[in-house]
């Protein structure tokens, strides 16, 4: 199975706003490679290694090493060979006061550099919205976290009550907080759950 029909089958139906475009990004892609097509140089003999590490740096932004260069622990600072023939460069920023991420392509003044910058700012926003999605589920599974928290420490205290019967305790009180609480979560849980997780449950 191709990954475009594999990543459609396994997308939640209520989140599908927060996955990348998968198809928009392919078709920028193939418009990239028929444009490299029309416009193509003529050959330069290139071993099948060197040609797959050249597309492999393309479009991962990272370099490969040879031999004898230096090993990723080392501190020197990087050849000048290695910072030349690196193709994007991605760097975290503050947008809207929240982090994002920003890639650089190197090489936009090459021909057909500017269809590859427009593909790479597509990838960059469509990456930030998976990231903010992702972000904004940890902050409620957080917040979530925080409540079923202030539960157990009801359920413990109510415990200990139930035990040992002869200290004063607020029954009222405590049932009310006990059972808000049970309440927030309950709605936190329900809000935040897909319809198709809650209805085969």
């Amino acid at each position: 199975m191709k990954f475009g029909k594999e990543f459609v089958t396994q997308m939640v139906p209520e989140w599908q706003q927060a996955y990348m475009d998968y198809d928009y990004l392919k078709s920028l892609l193939k418009e990239i490679q028929r444009f490299n097509q029309r416009h193509k140089t003529p050959p330069v003999a290139t071993t099948a290694r060197s040609r797959r590490l050249t597309l492999y740096r393309v479009f991962s932004g990272l370099m490969s090493q040879s031999p004898h260069s230096q090993q990723p622990n080392s501190t020197s600072s990087t050849s000048p060979l290695d910072i030349e023939s690196q193709a994007i460069l991605v760097n975290s920023v503050r947008r809207d006061g929240s982090k994002s991420y920003q890639t650089t392509f190197l090489m936009a003044a090459e021909e057909g550099g500017l269809q590859e910058l427009d593909y790479f700012r597509k990838v960059d926003d469509e990456f930030n919205k998976v990231d903010k999605f992702y972000r904004s589920k940890v902050d409620e599974v957080m917040k979530e976290a925080a409540v079923l928290n202030k539960q157990m420490d009801a359920f413990i205290a109510f415990r200990i009550k139930v035990e040992n019967p002869q200290r004063p305790f607020d029954w009222s009180g405590e049932m009310t907080r006990l059972a808000s609480d049970v309440a927030a979560s309950t709605a936190a849980l329900a809000a935040s759950t897909p319809r198709g997780v809650r209805a085969s449950s």
